[in-house]
Formats: structure tokens, C-alpha cells, sequence
């Protein structure tokens, strides 16, 4: 789906930008990870800016969609800060970087 996909792309662009690590896709939902796996000083900071930038380019591309008569899409953006787990995990038939907390 060409929507999906430009969707995709764009949020991917601005969180790898800021400084952000791309973990997974889960369905349509973009998990990604700061301060990890390298050090980001006011990663907080920069987790927050890229959802405000997400948040912006999605009513860019709003327009563009229903200029060729697509319909809008919604989304949430969700922040959590602790300490976590980061690494890789998993058994021997599957392991994946990720971070568990």
C-alpha cells in the first residue's frame, strides 16, 4: 500500500534524523529507541522533537493524499523514559536488538 509506505518512510526518516534507533514494525506502529545503541545526550529531548516533527510532516502528507483524493489517517505517538534492558535477546531459533523494561 503506497500510503503505508510513504507513511513509513517519512516517520522512519525523522527519528533515524534525530538521532533515534529503529526497532521494529509492529503492524503499522514504528517502535524506535534513544540513547541506544549510542550514547544521545538529552535524548528526551530529542524523542519528544521528533514526535512534534512527526506530527507535522503527517499533515503534510495529509495534504498530499487527499489531493489525490485519499483520505487522512490518524495516529498516536506514545513516550516512555526508565532504564531498560537494550541488546540483543531471544533463543536460538530467533534474537532481536531490542530493549526490554
Amino acid at each position: 500500500n503506497l500510503v503505508t509506505q510513504d507513511y513509513l518512510q517519512a516517520m522512519c526518516k525523522i527519528i533515524v534524523e534525530s538521532g533515534g534507533t529503529l526497532d521494529k514494525f509492529i503492524g503499522d506502529c514504528v517502535m524506535a529507541l534513544w540513547n541506544a545503541p549510542r550514547h544521545l545526550k538529552h535524548h528526551e529531548r530529542a524523542a519528544v522533537g521528533a514526535a512534534v516533527d512527526m506530527q507535522t510532516r503527517l499533515l503534510e502528507l495529509h495534504a498530499e493524499w487527499l489531493a489525490d483524493g485519499i483520505p487522512a489517517i490518524r495516529f498516536r505517538i506514545g513516550i516512555n523514559t526508565d532504564t531498560v534492558l537494550v541488546g540483543n535477546f531471544g533463543c536460538e531459533y530467533r534474537i532481536n536488538y531490542t530493549v526490554l523494561g
